[in-house]
C-alpha cells in the first residue's frame, strides 16, 4: 500500500466499509464527512471548530474550562477510534490511510485548539468574543491543514506506521505544530 491519503470514490467507500460495526463507520468517517467528494480531509477537520465556536457562544465565563474537555474528549475519540479500527478501514479499503478515514483530522484540530483562551460570550463586551472566537478558530484551522497537507517532519514518516497508529500520528503531530503556533501568535494565545 501506497503512502498518502489515497482518494477512493465515497460510493465504493460506503459498500466496502459496511462490513464494519456501525460505530466504526460511523467514527472513522465523523459522521459520513470523510464520504465528501471534495476535501474530506478538510469536512473532518470542522467538527473541533464548530464545537468550539458553539460553546464559547453559550457558557458562562466561569466555564471556560469545559472547551478544553469537550476538546479532550473529541481528541480521546480520535485516538481510542483510530487504534481500533483503523487498520480494519485500511485492510476494507485496501489502502494506507484513505481519504475517507477523518478520524484523525478530529484529532489534530483538536489538539490545534487545545489550551487557548478564549474569551466568552458571557464574559465579553460587545462582539469581542465573537471575533476573538472566529479569528482564533480560523487560524488553528488553517495552520493545522497547511502543516496536515505540507507533512514537516516527522509528519510524513509516521504515516509508515502500520494501523491506526499511522492514520493518526501526522495529524497528532501537524495539530501539535499549529497549536504551538497559535500560542505563540494566535489572537487567543495564552
Amino acid at each position: 500500500m501506497a503512502l498518502g491519503e489515497p482518494k477512493i470514490d465515497p460510493a465504493v467507500a460506503r459498500v466496502r466499509l459496511a462490513a464494519l460495526p456501525p460505530l466504526a463507520r460511523f467514527s472513522v468517517t465523523v459522521g459520513g464527512l470523510g464520504f465528501a467528494r471534495f476535501a474530506p480531509g478538510t469536512w473532518g477537520s470542522v467538527p473541533p471548530c464548530v464545537a468550539v465556536l458553539v460553546l464559547v457562544a453559550v457558557l458562562p465565563a466561569d466555564l471556560a474550562w469545559v472547551i478544553d474537555a469537550v476538546l479532550g474528549a473529541m481528541l480521546a475519540w480520535a485516538v481510542i477510534g483510530c487504534e481500533l479500527w483503523g487498520a480494519r478501514t485500511e485492510e476494507a479499503l485496501g489502502a494506507k490511510d484513505p481519504s475517507c478515514v477523518v478520524l484523525d483530522e478530529v484529532a489534530g484540530m483538536a489538539i490545534s485548539l487545545l489550551g487557548l483562551h478564549w474569551t466568552l460570550r458571557d464574559g465579553a463586551e460587545g462582539w469581542r468574543w465573537a471575533w476573538t472566537a472566529v479569528a482564533g478558530t480560523a487560524m488553528a484551522f488553517l495552520l493545522f491543514r497547511a502543516f496536515d497537507i505540507v507533512k514537516p517532519p516527522p509528519c510524513r514518516a509516521l504515516q509508515a506506521v502500520k494501523g491506526g497508529r499511522g492514520i493518526l500520528l501526522d495529524d497528532v503531530f501537524a495539530g501539535i505544530y499549529a497549536c504551538v503556533l497559535m500560542h505563540v501568535v494566535g489572537p487567543v494565545a495564552g
